[in-house]
């Protein structure tokens, strides 16, 4: 009998699930070369093509398709079974957003450690949405968006505010502004995987508006530090935000306001919470209700 191939299998399995080289190999911790490696080993060794490669991106052909379709329930049976034999009771292992990470959440964990001594927490940050069900190895996410999310169940915890900011020199430096569609003659620099959140906060503002944005970056810290280093507008999303303006780096153009997406806590659908997923919850839902009765 001929050698089953699972780390080809395991490939084959997360790229049909994405549908994207790149997230595939982002999830197993891989070089897009190397993932390309596994899935020409697996159609050597099946002698059939599984993907059309198409010049953006793959599709599956009629062959992948059903050996994805025959093999993903159990593939997912073999995922799960694995992580739930692995998984310490007392651990907790979440997807983050970096600038949420780093302005909101790990100012404030030391409370959390202070309560839930025996719950060891790792944080893996990404700016890009990640998919749970590809992830067994995670318990759960914390993402920023309108919802639902796919395959999993999601617990909005925190609104979000946004204000447009810019450096100290710069305010110095522009024009009078009257009011928020003055900005859009002016450099606006964002994230390019949301570039929603302008388009969102100028209709806040009843400004009918596609602005298009000068610079874009990968996560919305490298956004606040290039607005802090005077190389555009950003919107502030409070409360991520809050550190650069609480230090002086950013201030504030208009009043902010309230914009439709917020933070949700994601957990794989159908999976039980475990209790320390449990204890982070409560203790999240506790944190985010002191942000906002201090912010007034």
């Amino acid at each position: 009998m001929r050698r089953i191939p699972l780390g080809p299998i395991e490939a084959f399995a997360v790229v049909a699930r994405s549908q994207s080289l790149a997230k595939a190999a982002t999830a197993m911790h891989l070089t897009v070369p190397a993932l390309s490696r596994r899935i020409h080993q697996l159609e050597a060794h099946l002698g059939t093509p599984l993907f059309h490669r198409l010049p953006r991106g793959l599709r599956l052909t009629e062959a992948g398709e059903a050996y994805f379709a025959s093999l993903a329930p159990a593939w997912e049976a073999i995922h799960s079974a694995t992580e739930a034999a692995r998984r310490q009771p007392n651990t907790l292992r979440l997807s983050i957003m970096p600038s949420f990470a780093a302005n909101w959440l790990v100012p404030r964990l030391g409370r959390f450690q202070s309560r839930c001594r025996d719950i060891a927490l790792t944080l893996e940050t990404s700016p890009e949405p990640v998919d749970l069900a590809a992830r067994p190895d995670l318990d759960g996410a914390i993402r920023l968006g309108l919802g639902p999310w796919d395959g999993a169940t999601g617990l909005a915890f925190l609104s979000v505010e946004g204000f447009a900011v810019a450096s100290p020199g710069l305010v110095s430096a522009l024009p009078r502004l009257r009011h928020p569609q003055d900005l859009l003659a002016h450099g606006l620099i964002g994230t390019h995987h949301q570039p929603v959140f302008w388009q969102d906060w100028f209709a806040a503002q009843g400004v009918d508006a596609c602005p298009e944005q000068s610079q874009s970056f990968d996560n919305l810290q490298l956004v606040y530090e290039a607005a802090a280093a005077g190389l555009g507008i950003a919107l502030g999303l409070a409360p991520v935000v809050a550190p650069y303006v609480e230090a002086g780096r950013l201030r504030p153009l208009f009043p902010a306001v309230p914009l439709p997406r917020r933070f949700h806590l994601l957990r794989h659908h159908g999976r039980e919470e475990s209790r320390a997923f449990l204890l982070f919850r409560n203790w999240l839902l506790e944190e985010a209700a002191s942000f906002r009765l201090a912010a007034g």
